[in-house]
């Protein structure tokens, strides 16, 4: 998987700076960090920020925002204007199958003759 990296608007140079193995990266509020949906040490995703100092490697300011659930595991988020409040959107597996009959207002698919 490529790196995240950040490039700047107004001439497209990218900016010595990447996070590795980062989804669904966004910006925090005050500009100064990046929250991204990655892997903690066991494998499963959770919400992280790493704080964003070009030409620094701050790996080391890499810290979960919230943690993992291997049941649930994270899929998307989105933070407040103010940085205050986060949602986290989470991926549930279901392996079922259920059959409806008789529901009101469907009709049974015509059968065709061979």
């Amino acid at each position: 998987m490529n790196p995240l990296e950040v490039v700047r608007i107004d001439d497209g140079a990218v900016v010595p700076f990447s996070i590795g193995n980062a989804f669904r990266p966004r910006w925090m509020p005050d500009g100064h960090a990046i929250a991204f949906v990655g892997l903690d040490e066991n494998g499963g995703t959770g919400v992280f920020v790493q704080d964003f100092i070009p030409g620094q490697n701050t790996n080391l300011t890499r810290r979960a925002l919230v943690g993992s659930d291997p049941e649930t595991p994270t899929e998307s988020f989105g933070i407040s204007p103010d940085g205050s409040r986060i949602t986290v959107g989470s991926q549930e597996s279901r392996y079922s199958l259920m059959l409806a009959e008789r529901v009101p207002g469907i009709a049974a698919p015509a059968r065709r003759v061979p």
